[in-house]
């Protein structure tokens, strides 16, 4: 991953906004302070799902998300990937922010994820 002149540095991002970004699996990813990353929708052997690639200035060898510009907040307050129902041991992924970054994506007129 090369190093952008115009990378937005950590202490610049805003918890719950979503960002245009430079990285290996997202071209968007919605800020997330607590872990110093960008989720976002990542395509992997066909299949869509929500992903968390880190802010590089975390360092390699996890730091690959480079911010080059905030685009809205995110009005979705759970930024999590999924939960887990304990009872059932069943995963859930975040629907409601699978689906807002995607339409996000196609306002924009742009894929999410990075080919």
């Amino acid at each position: 991953m090369r190093e952008l002149a115009e990378r937005i540095p950590i202490a610049k991002c805003k918890h719950g906004f979503l960002y245009r970004i430079d990285s290996r699996n997202l071209n968007l990813g919605v800020y997330r302070q607590d872990e110093l990353g960008f989720v976002g929708i990542r395509l992997k052997m066909g299949h869509r799902y929500l992903f968390t690639e880190f802010h590089w200035d975390t360092g390699p060898p996890f730091g690959t998300a480079n911010p080059l510009e905030v685009i809205t907040k995110c009005p979705i307050e759970d930024l999590a990937e999924g939960h887990i129902e304990r009872e059932a041991s069943q995963y859930y992924e975040n629907q409601l922010l699978f689906e807002w970054i995607d339409e996000q994506a196609a306002k924009l007129g742009i894929s999410p994820e990075s080919e």
